[in-house]
């Protein structure tokens, strides 16, 4: 009786079907335009880097520019303010469809208008196109860059999306973008 109803265990468990979850969009170069998303460089504290974003022939975003260090600077990076918060309540990661050029970029999200800190996580590139994941509950909050006292993301609303590149180093950099999700 015993090994019946062990059976009888495996087997519901078995045909249970596992939880999973249809991506959630964030952004799709291929559907929509990069003309929404804005270029936000260290020039608002004084930096000169520059940085430009434009959709290439093949329907991808191209994010490319130079990174400079002088006057404090160090970074550049470009913007989307959502018109409808994105929730992603219950997920776990964001997926990004990328080609790099090598380098490491950052992943921030913010959850409302009002929040005064992003939530972030750097991840390298290779060369070619591939999928990359950010866990969630690896995305630190970060204020002007320094860290802040709150717990990592754990999802919910995302208001406002930005990938940068400040990798303290003076470079030219590109990478090109198809779409931003979460799993």
């Amino acid at each position: 009786m015993r090994y019946l109803l062990f059976f009888t265990f495996l087997i519901c468990i078995a045909m249970t079907p596992a939880e999973t979850h249809d991506p959630v969009s964030i952004y799709d170069f291929r559907k929509g335009t990069p003309m929404a998303w804005r270029v936000q460089d260290d020039t608002v504290m004084g930096g000169v880097s520059q940085g430009q974003v434009e959709m290439t022939d093949k329907g991808h975003a191209r994010f490319h520019g130079h990174v400079s260090l002088e006057n404090n600077g160090g970074f550049s990076s470009i913007l989307y303010t959502l018109d409808q918060p994105v929730d992603v309540e219950g997920l776990s990661v964001f997926n990004l469809r990328v080609k790099g050029d090598g380098k490491s970029y950052t992943l921030r999200v913010k959850s409302s208008p009002e929040q005064n800190y992003y939530h972030q996580a750097s991840f390298p590139t290779s060369g070619e196109w591939e999928q990359v994941q950010v866990p969630f509950g690896k995305m630190t909050a970060v204020h002007h860059g320094e860290p802040v006292d709150v717990p990592n993301f754990a999802g919910g609303p995302v208001h406002e999306v930005q990938l940068l590149i400040g990798n303290k180093e003076e470079q030219d950099f590109e990478v090109l973008v198809d779409r931003i999700e979460a799993r």
